[in-house]
């Protein structure tokens, strides 16, 4: 059983032939079946695998899929997820198993020109010679691409994230004698399919933690610890113990921020590694490569930058938006951002101050974690940026700390920066003043997982996936700090953060 995914999939590498089970009598004795049929017969219909991170479920997954379409004449599967950037994990599995595996690869069915029938446009589809079918289709906001999809079995990757209208299109996909099959990292949120379907009883729940994995150590357990801050915290509950959990809230209202995203012609997304500018011999060097991987024109109008300064493994993102009058309102489009991966803060200071010739923007925000700060001290006090005259229109933001609101009787009202920042984004995502690429499934998949807990009356957020969402904190802020800055005796009213309401 445990080789058919009950258990974690590096945990047995072959297939039993067949399966020996004990007699419904006391007698001791056992049956043999083979091994499919033993699974229809005694095995669980529908299953979720309710695991932490790095379990080897990927691996599981698609070794399911694979052994599904070998052994079903005609039968067809669905694999889905929520954005296609979780699809694309799984496909690339599944084609590392079909390279290393020529019987695999021998049974994938052959078009009339002599290749094998594997589709990538619209959505990425496998045919097989015994006649089965496997789709793979992100659910997107509103599970549009389930439609019209009729299968026998449904493998649902990452299915905490899956919105309710995806849920609803889903289902309806599955035959009446077909299963389920659902994989996912918890997130903490109650009012969500998923959380229900743990508790039902047509489905048998297995956790995977994390420490199942035969690479885990105390130096592992150590570090995991320290970045999510204790056992009893709901990052290390959802990604490591792999439990609901203490409750969540969505951050961000995904409905709100499907409406903010757009088509944006002018949209770039630059990534930079370590490797492009590794062999630059000096700092003119490297200010040339950065320029030529840049690729930027000297722009017009108003713009404004944000950055999360990544520190070691962490990457770094910056953002740059251009603030343009739509009717009686101001808008702001996201038209560049820039990933770098392993980049020396020097290099990123360098990187901020090609952005400020090109763009000459009204302000820079960046986060003072990570490299932040020495970046800012950079920029700030070296002679050769000082033309730059970024004084005043560049800030480090430290996200624990507290930033001022108003004036009321004398007294500074304030507010904890993260959560102001947040909610900046909210109240601009409900007037519809941001417009986000559409094409990017990175900055969907960040604004539709980000959650927050309450502990001890204050607000934590989800920590990992949302060095974007940090950028566009900053950029947001440092924007906002205009009218900040004009402090008058009124007390500035905001929206609260809580955007999802859960249910407990």
């Amino acid at each position: 059983m445990a080789s058919e995914g009950f258990l974690p999939g590096y945990n047995f590498t072959r297939l039993p032939v067949r399966i020996f089970l004990p007699t419904s009598d006391s007698s001791g004795e056992f049956i043999s079946r083979p091994r499919s049929i033993a699974l229809r017969e005694f095995g669980p219909l529908n299953i979720i695998y309710h695991n932490g991170r790095a379990v080897g479920k990927t691996i599981n997954l698609t070794t399911q899929v694979l052994h599904f379409a070998f052994i079903t004449r005609g039968g067809q599967g669905l694999i889905a997820a929520p954005h296609q950037g979780h699809l694309d994990t799984v496909i690339e599995e599944i084609e590392f198993q079909l390279d290393h595996n020529d019987d695999l690869m021998n049974s994938v069915a052959i078009t009339k020109y002599g290749k094998p029938k594997i589709h990538r446009k619209p959505y990425f589809r496998l045919e097989f010679t015994n006649g089965s079918i496997l789709y793979f289709r992100p659910a997107g906001a509103y599970g549009d691409a389930f439609r019209s999809l009729h299968v026998d079995r449904i493998w649902v990757d990452e299915a905490a994230w899956l919105s309710e209208r995806a849920w609803k299109a889903l289902r309806q996909c599955l035959n009446a004698t077909g299963t389920l099959r659902i994989y996912s990292t918890p997130n903490g949120l109650r009012n969500t399919t998923y959380y229900r379907l743990t508790f039902s009883e047509q489905f048998t729940v297995f956790r995977w933690p994390s420490w199942l994995n035969p690479h885990w150590s105390e130096e592992r357990e150590a570090e995991l610890l320290e970045f999510y801050g204790g056992r009893d915290t709901s990052g290390w509950q959802h990604e490591v113990a792999g439990e609901h959990g203490k409750p969540s809230y969505g951050a961000f209202n995904v409905e709100q921020f499907n409406l903010c995203r757009q088509d944006v012609l002018e949209y770039r997304k630059i990534v930079i590694t370590d490797s492009e500018l590794r062999d630059c011999s000096d700092e003119e060097a490297t200010h040339d490569r950065l320029e030529m991987l840049l690729n930027l024109t000297p722009q017009t109008g108003v713009y404004w930058i944000g950055g999360d300064l990544g520190y070691t493994n962490d990457p770094t993102e910056l953002v740059v938006f251009h603030e343009v009058e739509v009717g009686e309102r101001k808008v702001l489009r996201l038209v560049l951002r820039l990933h770098l991966e392993h980049v020396a803060y020097p290099h990123i200071a360098q990187t901020i101050a090609l952005l400020e010739r090109y763009y000459t923007p009204m302000g820079i925000g960046v986060d003072n974690g990570g490299n932040g700060l020495a970046v800012v001290q950079e920029l700030l006090t070296l002679d050769k940026y000082k033309e730059l005259g970024l004084e005043g229109r560049l800030k480090g933001y430290d996200f624990g700390g507290m930033t001022r609101l108003a004036v009321r009787d004398g007294r500074e009202v304030k507010k904890r920066t993260k959560e102001l920042m947040t909610s900046i984004i909210n109240g601009a995502l409900q007037r519809k003043q941001l417009v986000l690429p559409a094409e990017d499934m990175d900055i969907e998949d960040q604004f539709t997982t980000h959650t927050y807990t309450l502990r001890d009356g204050k607000v934590v957020y989800s920590k990992g996936n949302d060095h974007i969402i940090d950028a566009i904190r900053c950029a947001l802020l440092i924007r906002e700090e205009e009218s900040l800055d004009q402090c008058d005796d009124e007390v500035v009213s905001l929206k609260p953060v809580l955007t999802d309401p859960v249910f407990i």
